[in-house]
């Protein structure tokens, strides 16, 4: 089993789990509205965790070195999107936010 991203990591797939784990971060996200206990949202986050963990293993076997360079980078200058746009753009074109609708 491959290790949990850390959060420099999550910060370069934040855009990718808004869009392509649409439904369970809405799920998650809803459910922490309506309730004040973590407990009572457990299922809707296990949910986000697991299709969060399986875009990371996605994002490191389609576009592993765009990846690390762009989370790297973030890592490097205190999580600042502006300052690794560069890199955000080499991985994002590697690895799209949405998938071509045409393939």
């Amino acid at each position: 089993m491959a290790r949990v991203p850390y959060s420099h990591e999550l910060y370069a797939l934040a855009r990718h789990i808004v869009f392509r784990c649409e439904g369970e971060h809405k799920a998650a996200v809803e459910c922490k509205s309506k309730h004040d206990w973590p407990e009572d949202c457990k299922p809707e986050s296990e949910g986000l965790v697991r299709a969060t963990n399986k875009l990371y293993k996605e994002a490191m076997d389609r576009a592993p070195e765009e990846f690390k360079e762009f989370a790297e980078c973030l890592d490097q200058n205190g999580l600042r999107f502006a300052r690794c746009r560069d890199k955000q753009k080499a991985f994002e074109t590697a690895f799209p936010i949405v998938e071509n609708a045409s393939k």
